[in-house]
């Protein structure tokens, strides 16, 4: 996966993500949703079988690009809670 950054300003922030399907775009917009410092999160695929998605950020205060930080901590841990509770129960 790339991540190129497309405008990176005060309270904006917008990337685009290349190498990966829409669905991490969508849960990384839809965790930034509840963050109330966040003015709104969102993304766009110009085109279904082709485009690469691209994030875009608003916050009322703070930066942009820490949130998002934060918001993909927050991701990993639960992706790591997950594996950890499927392990268990493969074993």
């Amino acid at each position: 996966m790339e991540v190129k950054i497309l405008v990176n300003e005060k309270n904006t922030l917008e990337m685009e993500l290349t190498g990966v399907d829409q669905s991490l775009a969508q849960h990384l917009a839809e965790k930034l949703n509840e963050e109330k410092d966040v003015e709104f999160a969102s993304y766009k695929v110009e085109h279904p079988l082709v485009g690469n998605p691209k994030l875009y950020v608003r916050v009322k205060k703070g930066e942009p690009a820490k949130i998002v930080l934060e918001k993909l901590d927050e991701m990993k841990k639960e992706l790591l809670g997950f594996k950890e509770q499927f392990s268990e129960i493969v074993k």
